[in-house]
């Protein structure tokens, strides 16, 4: 079941925009169907995106902060994995990713970001989540992006 959300609104003003999506070096290969899915849709909408890797999702806000310092960008989209294993770090790596990419999305108010970390309980609820077949994630945070652009 995937309940993403149905824009019935026509996008505007988007076409020759420039979007920044930051992933992780970490679950690469996982994410890399969700990465294909972004591109796709941004260069059917005529924008232009600059990819790039950061370690893992607690390095996102500040890969983010620090490019975002240093060049102009229409939109932002933070792709992570963080999959529960049997020690606390899934917590603790979680609250912090989402409180930071929060910070930035507040301090950079004038740039939308879409938090695109999936947190997951296992891979085959990674794969359910990314795989373009089934809830297709990487097209519904590319899609929201676009949205909160056009708005």
């Amino acid at each position: 079941m995937n309940n993403a959300p149905s824009f019935d609104t026509e996008l505007k003003n988007i076409a020759n925009k420039k979007i920044l999506v930051v992933t992780t070096a970490w679950n690469k290969d996982f994410l890399a169907p969700a990465v294909k899915e972004i591109t796709q849709h941004a260069k059917a909408e005529e924008i232009d995106v600059s990819l790039k890797f950061c370690p893992g999702s607690l390095e996102l806000a500040a890969t983010i902060k620090r490019t975002l310092k240093g060049a102009q960008y229409d939109g932002v989209i933070a792709l992570g994995l963080v999959i529960k294993g049997d020690t606390p770090h899934f917590k603790l790596v979680s609250r912090q990713t989402f409180h930071d990419l929060g910070k930035v999305a507040l301090d950079f108010e004038t740039t939308p970001l879409v938090n695109g970390v999936l947190t997951v309980d296992n891979k085959v609820q990674a794969e359910e989540r990314i795989n373009p077949e089934k809830m297709n994630k990487g097209r519904e945070f590319s899609s929201s992006l676009f949205q909160m652009m056009s708005a």
